[in-house]
Protein backbone atom coordinates (compact mmCIF):
# COMPACT_ATOMS: atom_id res chain seq x y z
CA UNK A 1 0.00 0.00 0.00
CA UNK A 2 1.38 2.95 -1.17
CA UNK A 3 1.16 6.54 0.85
CA UNK A 4 0.85 9.79 -1.21
CA UNK A 5 0.72 13.24 0.76
CA UNK A 6 -0.08 16.33 -0.45
CA UNK A 7 0.81 20.13 1.28
CA UNK A 8 -2.33 22.20 2.31
CA UNK A 9 -1.55 25.91 1.32
CA UNK A 10 -3.86 26.42 4.25
CA UNK A 11 -1.52 26.02 7.40
CA UNK A 12 1.50 24.68 5.73
CA UNK A 13 1.10 21.07 6.79
CA UNK A 14 1.15 18.02 5.16
CA UNK A 15 -1.44 15.60 4.23
CA UNK A 16 -2.25 12.29 3.03
CA UNK A 17 -4.74 11.74 0.32
CA UNK A 18 -7.83 8.93 1.32
CA UNK A 19 -10.03 6.48 -1.09
CA UNK A 20 -13.06 5.54 -0.66
CA UNK A 21 -14.29 2.34 -0.56
CA UNK A 22 -13.99 1.74 -4.33
CA UNK A 23 -10.78 3.15 -4.63
CA UNK A 24 -11.79 6.77 -5.84
CA UNK A 25 -10.05 9.82 -4.68
CA UNK A 26 -12.15 11.54 -1.88
CA UNK A 27 -12.90 15.09 -2.44
CA UNK A 28 -14.01 17.65 -0.32
CA UNK A 29 -14.20 20.70 -1.94
CA UNK A 30 -13.38 21.33 -5.61
CA UNK A 31 -13.23 25.04 -7.72
CA UNK A 32 -16.16 24.72 -10.25
CA UNK A 33 -16.17 28.53 -10.37
CA UNK A 34 -14.75 28.45 -14.56
CA UNK A 35 -17.14 25.52 -15.52
CA UNK A 36 -20.13 26.41 -17.54
CA UNK A 37 -23.49 26.83 -15.66
CA UNK A 38 -27.10 25.97 -16.15
CA UNK A 39 -27.20 30.18 -17.17
CA UNK A 40 -24.34 29.72 -19.58
CA UNK A 41 -25.57 26.60 -21.25
CA UNK A 42 -29.18 28.10 -22.10
CA UNK A 43 -27.53 31.06 -23.68
CA UNK A 44 -25.77 28.54 -25.99
CA UNK A 45 -28.10 27.02 -27.05
CA UNK A 46 -31.14 29.46 -28.12
CA UNK A 47 -27.78 30.43 -30.25
CA UNK A 48 -27.95 26.49 -31.91
CA UNK A 49 -30.30 24.54 -34.20
CA UNK A 50 -30.96 21.42 -34.33
CA UNK A 51 -28.56 19.59 -36.35
CA UNK A 52 -28.15 16.05 -37.09
CA UNK A 53 -25.33 16.25 -39.69
CA UNK A 54 -25.09 12.30 -39.95
CA UNK A 55 -28.81 12.04 -41.41
CA UNK A 56 -28.70 15.17 -43.93
CA UNK A 57 -30.32 14.44 -46.80
CA UNK A 58 -31.95 16.62 -49.50
CA UNK A 59 -32.12 20.08 -49.76
CA UNK A 60 -30.46 22.31 -47.05
CA UNK A 61 -31.47 25.71 -46.94
CA UNK A 62 -28.80 28.15 -46.62
CA UNK A 63 -28.90 31.87 -45.52
CA UNK A 64 -27.53 34.83 -44.06
CA UNK A 65 -23.97 33.67 -44.71
CA UNK A 66 -21.05 36.34 -45.15
CA UNK A 67 -18.73 35.36 -47.56
CA UNK A 68 -18.03 31.44 -49.61
CA UNK A 69 -19.38 27.73 -48.20
CA UNK A 70 -17.91 25.16 -48.95
CA UNK A 71 -19.83 22.18 -50.68
CA UNK A 72 -18.26 18.93 -50.51
CA UNK A 73 -20.62 16.44 -52.94
CA UNK A 74 -19.81 12.69 -54.25
CA UNK A 75 -22.92 13.49 -56.95
CA UNK A 76 -25.77 16.08 -57.64
CA UNK A 77 -29.12 15.40 -59.34
CA UNK A 78 -29.72 17.27 -62.85
CA UNK A 79 -32.95 19.19 -63.11
CA UNK A 80 -36.27 17.67 -64.28
CA UNK A 81 -35.80 17.72 -68.26
CA UNK A 82 -32.12 18.52 -68.59
CA UNK A 83 -29.58 16.77 -70.79
CA UNK A 84 -27.40 13.77 -70.23
CA UNK A 85 -24.10 12.91 -71.17
CA UNK A 86 -26.06 10.08 -73.32
CA UNK A 87 -28.46 12.16 -74.95
CA UNK A 88 -25.66 14.92 -75.70
CA UNK A 89 -23.53 12.12 -77.38
CA UNK A 90 -26.44 11.11 -79.70
CA UNK A 91 -27.01 15.32 -80.73
CA UNK A 92 -23.36 15.57 -81.46
CA UNK A 93 -23.47 12.14 -83.94
CA UNK A 94 -26.02 14.28 -85.85
CA UNK A 95 -24.25 17.43 -86.36
CA UNK A 96 -22.22 18.30 -88.84
CA UNK A 97 -19.46 20.85 -88.38
CA UNK A 98 -21.16 24.58 -88.93
CA UNK A 99 -19.30 27.63 -89.02
CA UNK A 100 -22.18 30.60 -88.47
CA UNK A 101 -19.76 33.64 -88.53
CA UNK A 102 -19.96 32.78 -92.47
CA UNK A 103 -23.61 32.38 -92.92
CA UNK A 104 -25.67 35.38 -94.56
CA UNK A 105 -27.39 37.94 -92.97
CA UNK A 106 -30.65 39.07 -93.22
CA UNK A 107 -29.70 42.33 -94.61
CA UNK A 108 -27.26 40.41 -97.21
CA UNK A 109 -29.93 37.86 -98.11
CA UNK A 110 -32.93 41.18 -98.74
CA UNK A 111 -30.30 42.49 -101.52
CA UNK A 112 -29.50 39.37 -103.12
CA UNK A 113 -33.34 38.86 -102.94
CA UNK A 114 -34.04 42.62 -104.44
CA UNK A 115 -31.39 41.57 -107.84
CA UNK A 116 -33.01 37.90 -108.18
CA UNK A 117 -36.28 39.73 -108.67
CA UNK A 118 -34.70 41.94 -111.14
CA UNK A 119 -33.09 38.92 -113.47
CA UNK A 120 -36.69 37.52 -112.99
CA UNK A 121 -38.03 40.43 -114.43
CA UNK A 122 -36.08 39.53 -117.32
CA UNK A 123 -37.00 36.41 -118.16
CA UNK A 124 -39.10 34.80 -120.48
CA UNK A 125 -39.96 31.28 -120.25
CA UNK A 126 -36.34 29.65 -119.94
CA UNK A 127 -34.82 32.64 -122.09
CA UNK A 128 -33.25 35.61 -120.80
CA UNK A 129 -34.08 38.75 -122.43
CA UNK A 130 -31.55 41.25 -123.57
CA UNK A 131 -32.32 45.13 -124.77
CA UNK A 132 -31.59 45.74 -128.15
CA UNK A 133 -30.97 49.34 -127.29
CA UNK A 134 -27.41 50.36 -127.17
CA UNK A 135 -26.39 52.88 -124.63
CA UNK A 136 -26.12 56.87 -125.60
CA UNK A 137 -22.52 57.11 -126.86
CA UNK A 138 -21.18 60.35 -125.64
CA UNK A 139 -20.05 62.75 -128.32
CA UNK A 140 -17.76 65.73 -127.85
CA UNK A 141 -17.87 68.39 -130.74
CA UNK A 142 -14.63 71.16 -131.08
CA UNK A 143 -14.34 73.68 -134.08
CA UNK A 144 -10.48 73.82 -134.64
CA UNK A 145 -11.41 75.99 -137.62
CA UNK A 146 -13.92 78.48 -138.38
CA UNK A 147 -17.34 78.52 -136.42
CA UNK A 148 -20.00 76.01 -135.98
CA UNK A 149 -21.81 77.58 -139.13
CA UNK A 150 -19.03 79.26 -140.78
CA UNK A 151 -15.55 78.83 -142.42
CA UNK A 152 -12.47 81.18 -141.58
CA UNK A 153 -9.84 82.15 -144.17
CA UNK A 154 -6.04 80.88 -143.63
CA UNK A 155 -3.47 82.18 -145.27
CA UNK A 156 -1.58 79.68 -147.49
CA UNK A 157 1.48 81.89 -147.16
CA UNK A 158 3.40 79.78 -144.25
CA UNK A 159 2.10 76.73 -142.36
CA UNK A 160 -1.18 77.19 -139.86
CA UNK A 161 -2.10 75.71 -137.26
CA UNK A 162 -5.47 74.72 -135.66
CA UNK A 163 -6.86 75.42 -132.08
CA UNK A 164 -6.13 71.96 -130.11
CA UNK A 165 -8.19 70.09 -128.72
CA UNK A 166 -7.07 67.96 -125.57
CA UNK A 167 -8.47 64.44 -125.80
CA UNK A 168 -6.94 62.14 -123.41
CA UNK A 169 -10.42 61.28 -122.41
CA UNK A 170 -11.62 59.82 -125.63
CA UNK A 171 -11.22 56.66 -126.90
CA UNK A 172 -11.40 57.23 -130.63
CA UNK A 173 -11.17 60.78 -132.29
CA UNK A 174 -13.10 62.08 -136.04
CA UNK A 175 -11.48 65.42 -138.00
CA UNK A 176 -13.76 66.45 -140.39
CA UNK A 177 -14.24 69.44 -142.47
CA UNK A 178 -13.94 71.31 -145.54
CA UNK A 179 -11.49 73.24 -147.65
CA UNK A 180 -11.98 75.56 -150.82
CA UNK A 181 -8.39 74.71 -152.06
CA UNK A 182 -9.21 71.10 -153.45
CA UNK A 183 -5.70 70.36 -153.65
CA UNK A 184 -5.06 71.40 -150.62
CA UNK A 185 -2.57 69.07 -147.84
CA UNK A 186 -3.28 69.13 -144.12
CA UNK A 187 -1.22 67.04 -141.39
CA UNK A 188 -2.20 65.63 -138.25
CA UNK A 189 0.05 66.66 -134.96
CA UNK A 190 0.27 65.47 -131.38
CA UNK A 191 1.57 66.48 -128.35
CA UNK A 192 2.15 65.20 -124.81
CA UNK A 193 1.98 68.95 -123.41
CA UNK A 194 0.43 71.02 -126.04
CA UNK A 195 4.06 72.81 -126.33
CA UNK A 196 6.00 69.91 -128.38
CA UNK A 197 4.49 68.65 -131.27
CA UNK A 198 4.85 65.92 -133.92
CA UNK A 199 3.54 65.15 -137.10
CA UNK A 200 1.55 61.72 -137.46
CA UNK A 201 3.45 60.77 -140.67
CA UNK A 202 1.51 57.29 -141.48
CA UNK A 203 -1.94 59.84 -141.32
CA UNK A 204 -2.56 62.59 -143.62
CA UNK A 205 -6.12 64.20 -144.66
CA UNK A 206 -7.20 63.81 -148.39
CA UNK A 207 -9.17 66.99 -149.48
CA UNK A 208 -12.13 65.46 -151.67
CA UNK A 209 -11.23 66.83 -155.28
CA UNK A 210 -14.97 67.29 -155.89
CA UNK A 211 -16.50 68.68 -153.07
CA UNK A 212 -13.54 70.07 -150.67
CA UNK A 213 -14.19 67.67 -148.12
CA UNK A 214 -12.11 65.83 -145.64
CA UNK A 215 -12.68 63.51 -142.66
CA UNK A 216 -10.66 60.71 -141.12
CA UNK A 217 -11.67 58.94 -137.26
CA UNK A 218 -8.47 57.66 -135.88
CA UNK A 219 -7.69 56.07 -132.32
CA UNK A 220 -6.81 58.63 -129.78
CA UNK A 221 -4.03 57.35 -127.38
CA UNK A 222 -2.54 60.69 -127.27
CA UNK A 223 -2.99 63.80 -124.87
CA UNK A 224 -3.40 66.65 -127.81
CA UNK A 225 -4.39 66.79 -131.31
CA UNK A 226 -4.44 69.66 -133.77
CA UNK A 227 -4.35 70.28 -137.74
CA UNK A 228 -1.44 71.50 -139.95
CA UNK A 229 -2.33 73.87 -143.05
CA UNK A 230 0.60 73.26 -145.34
CA UNK A 231 1.96 76.31 -147.17
CA UNK A 232 1.18 76.23 -150.93
CA UNK A 233 3.43 79.58 -151.43
CA UNK A 234 0.22 81.41 -153.72
CA UNK A 235 0.19 84.19 -150.65
CA UNK A 236 -3.32 84.17 -150.44
CA UNK A 237 -6.03 82.42 -148.07
CA UNK A 238 -7.89 78.99 -148.22
CA UNK A 239 -11.12 78.75 -146.49
CA UNK A 240 -11.25 76.71 -143.77
CA UNK A 241 -14.00 74.59 -142.19
CA UNK A 242 -12.70 71.70 -139.62
CA UNK A 243 -13.91 69.63 -136.49
CA UNK A 244 -12.42 67.21 -134.17
CA UNK A 245 -15.22 64.95 -132.24
CA UNK A 246 -14.41 62.37 -129.70
CA UNK A 247 -16.41 59.32 -128.30
CA UNK A 248 -15.81 58.27 -124.79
Amino acid sequence: MSLVLVHDSTNSKVKALQCDANGLLKVDKVDVSALATDATLASMNGKITACDTSSVSGVVAVSAVSGSVACTHASLPLPSGAASESSLASLNGKVTSCDTSALATAAAQSTANSSLASVAGCVVGTALTVSSSAAALSVTNNVVWGSSSAAEAVSNATDQFSDSVDVSTFEKISIYGSSNNFAHELDIQVSPDNTYWFDLTSEFIQVDYANGHFGRVLDAPFKYVRLKSVASGGGGTDNLWAFISGSK
